[in-house]
C-alpha cells in the first residue's frame, strides 16, 4: 500500500478534522514539529538552522528584517550615520531586559557583537575594516569604520549562519569556537532548560517581561508579540507520524510537511502555507582537505554527475514545489545568473567518471555523512551513493541524524580517522543569496564552513563585493563570482525547493519569514465542541 493511502485511510478513520472536531483543548500551548531535533544552543558557532529558529525564540537583535528583506530596527530606537558612511550610532530602546531580570546595555551589546565577528563572514568582514566600537553610555554606542561598509544593518539583521545574537556580556565573552550552554537570552520567549528533553521536546515559556515594539509584525521586524504560554518543539522525525499526529490534532503546526501529503491535509482541513519566495537550496559539499576532493577535478566531477532534476524528483516528487536552479545565489533573487554553468551540468557521466580517474582517485570507499531523520535529505544521499556507483565509486554511507552531522562534519581528520568526504545538506535561499551570506561559497581555507575550500583569488572577489561602487556593479561582481565558483567547485547545487508549513485551523497569525520560522504573533483558538 502506497504511504498516501495508508495516511488517508488512517486519518478518515479518526474522523477528527475532516468532520470538523478537533480534540479538547482550551491552553495556550503550541505544539510543533520542526525540520530538525535541537542539539547545539549557540547560534554564533553553528550554522544548523534549528538552532537559528531557537535563536530567534530566545534572543533579541539589533534589527530585523521585514518580508521584503529590508532591515527594520528590533532593539535599537534610533540610528544615524555620517554622510562618508563611516560612523554610525545606535540608541537602544527602552525596556530591555533579559531573561533573568538584569537590564539589556551597550556592554552586552558590544560584547556580543564582538564575538559574532570571528565566526560570521559579514562579521569578520566589518570587523576588519572597524576602528572602533565602543559605549557612549549605558543606552548608546558608536561604530566607526575606516572605511564605508554597506551590508551592516544586512549583516546585523540576517537570521542564517551565525547570528547576531545579543546575549549577556559575561556570556559573550565565551571562546568564540566553543559552544555556550547558556541561553539567557531578551527575546519574546524564555527556554526551559529544566523541560528539555534531547530527542524527544523542546519548551519554551511566554518572556512576560517583554516589550514588543509598538508595530505591526513583519517578517522578523516589528512586534514580537508572544500569545501563547508556552510553546512545545516535538521530535517526530517520521514525516507519516507527523502528518497523522496534525490531522488528529494532537500537535498544531509541522514545518516543511512532506509534499505527498499535502493533498490529503488540505482535505482534512488543515492551512498549508507557503512562506518563503527563495525557498531552499540543496548543496552536496565536499571535504576539500582530503583526497580525491583536495583536487578540482574531483570537485569539478560532481558537477556533470549530480542531474538535479533526479534528486528534487526524489525528495519531493512534486515540480509545483521544485525548481531546477544551478545559480549559485539561487534563482528569483537579485544576483540570479547562469554565468559559468556548464553546458551539460548534470547530464555527463562519461565526463564525470573520467575527471575522477584524473584527479587520482584510488578506489578508496568515500564517507558519506548520511542524515536519515530528514526524508527528503534521507532520499537524496541514496541517490547520490547510487550515482557515485555508477561511475566507479565506492561509498561508505555512514547514517546518523541531521544534528549529529552537523557535529561530525566540523572534523577535519582524514575520513579513516573520523572525518568526511561527502554530505548533503541545505540552506535558506534568502541567506545564500548574495556572495558574502552564502557562507558555503567561502575559500578562505581555515575559516571556512566544513568542507572547508582555500583559493585567495575566489575569495578576494567575495571580500570586494561590499564595496563595489553600486548595485550595477554588484551584479557584475557577483557573475564573476559565479564563473570562479565553477572552477573551484565549493560546492555542487542540487536545486530549489519551497518548503511550506501546515498548521491547525485554530492556528492564526503565522508570519511568512524569510528562510526560517518563528512562533510570535501566532494564536490558537479556544476549542468548540461540534
Amino acid at each position: 500500500m502506497k504511504r498516501r493511502d495508508f495516511i488517508l485511510g488512517a486519518v478518515s478513520a479518526t474522523g477528527v478534522l475532516l468532520s470538523g472536531c478537533t480534540p479538547p483543548d482550551n491552553s495556550k500551548v503550541l505544539r510543533a514539529v520542526l525540520h530538525a531535533d535541537l542539539q547545539s544552543l549557540d547560534p554564533v558557532v553553528t550554522t544548523i538552522g534549528i538552532v537559528q529558529r531557537h535563536a530567534l525564540m530566545v534572543y533579541d537583535f539589533l534589527f530585523g528584517r521585514d518580508a521584503s528583506g529590508t532591515p527594520k530596527p528590533q532593539m535599537v530606537e534610533r540610528w544615524a550615520v555620517s554622510e562618508d558612511g563611516l560612523n554610525w550610532t545606535f540608541t537602544l530602546r527602552e525596556g530591555l531586559f533579559f531573561h533573568d531580570g538584569k537590564a539589556v546595555t551597550t556592554a552586552d551589546v558590544i560584547a556580543s557583537l564582538q564575538r559574532w565577528g570571528k565566526r560570521d563572514v559579514y562579521g569578520r568582514q566589518i570587523f576588519a575594516v572597524s576602528e572602533q566600537l565602543e559605549a557612549v553610555d549605558a543606552r548608546s554606542f558608536v561604530w566607526r569604520l575606516s572605511r564605508p561598509y554597506s551590508l551592516l544593518l544586512h549583516a546585523l539583521s540576517k537570521t542564517g549562519g551565525p547570528v547576531a545574537a545579543i546575549m549577556p556580556a559575561s556570556v559573550a565573552a565565551s571562546d568564540a569556537t566553543t559552544s555556550i550552554k547558556s541561553s539567557i537570552g531578551s527575546g519574546p520567549y524564555i527556554f526551559d532548560k529544566a523541560a528539555w528533553v534531547p530527542g524527544a521536546k523542546v519548551v519554551y515559556r511566554k518572556n512576560p517581561n517583554y516589550q514588543a515594539r509598538n508595530e505591526t509584525p513583519d517578517g522578523t521586524a516589528g512586534g514580537k508579540i508572544a500569545y501563547m504560554d508556552t510553546v512545545e518543539w516535538i521530535n517526530i522525525r517520521d514525516p507519516q507520524s507527523a502528518v497523522l499526529a496534525l490531522a488528529n490534532g494532537e500537535i498544531d503546526y509541522v514545518e516543511n510537511p512532506s509534499a505527498e501529503f499535502l493533498p490529503l491535509l488540505r482535505d482534512a482541513g488543515v492551512t498549508i502555507q507557503r512562506a518563503d519566495t527563495l525557498g531552499f537550496q540543496g548543496m552536496l559539499r565536499m571535504n576539500h582537505l582530503h583526497p580525491p576532493f583536495n583536487d578540482p577535478r574531483a570537485r569539478q566531477a560532481l558537477l556533470y554527475l549530480i542531474d538535479q532534476d533526479r534528486y528534487l524528483q526524489a525528495m519531493f516528487g512534486d515540480p509545483e514545489v521544485t525548481n531546477n536552479c544551478s545559480a549559485f545565489f539561487v534563482c528569483d533573487s537579485p544576483y540570479e545568473s547562469t554565468a559559468g554553468v556548464p553546458k551539460d551540468i548534470g547530464k555527463n557521466r562519461e565526463k564525470a567518471r573520467e575527471l575522477m580517474k584524473a584527479s587520482g582517485y584510488d578506489g578508496r570507499p568515500l564517507v558519506i555523512l548520511h542524515p536519515t531523520d530528514i526524508q527528503f535529505m534521507n532520499l537524496a544521499t541514496l541517490v547520490l551513493a547510487d550515482d557515485l556507483k555508477s561511475i566507479g565509486v565506492n561509498v561508505d554511507l555512514q547514517a546518523m541524524d541531521f544534528g549529529a552531522m552537523g557535529s561530525r562534519r566540523v572534523n577535519r581528520s582524514s575520513p579513516q580517522a573520523g572525518g568526511w568526504d561527502l554530505g548533503l545538506t541545505y540552506w535558506p535561499g534568502g541567506n545564500i543569496s548574495d556572495p558574502v551570506g552564502n557562507v558555503p561559497m567561502q575559500a578562505n581555507c581555515e575559516d571556512a564552513w566544513p568542507g572547508w575550500p582555500c583559493d585567495a583569488e575566489h575569495q578576494a572577489l567575495i571580500e570586494a563585493f561590499p564595496y563595489a561602487p553600486d548595485e550595477q556593479a554588484r551584479k557584475t561582481l557577483a557573475e564573476d563570482i559565479q564563473k570562479s565558483a565553477y572552477e573551484l567547485v565549493p560546492y555542487v547545487p542540487i536545486g530549489q525547493w519551497f518548503a511550506p508549513v501546515a498548521y491547525s485551523p485554530r492556528v492564526s497569525g503565522v508570519l511568512s519569514v524569510p528562510g526560517t520560522t518563528v512562533f510570535w504573533n501566532i494564536k490558537k483558538a479556544p476549542f468548540r465542541p461540534a
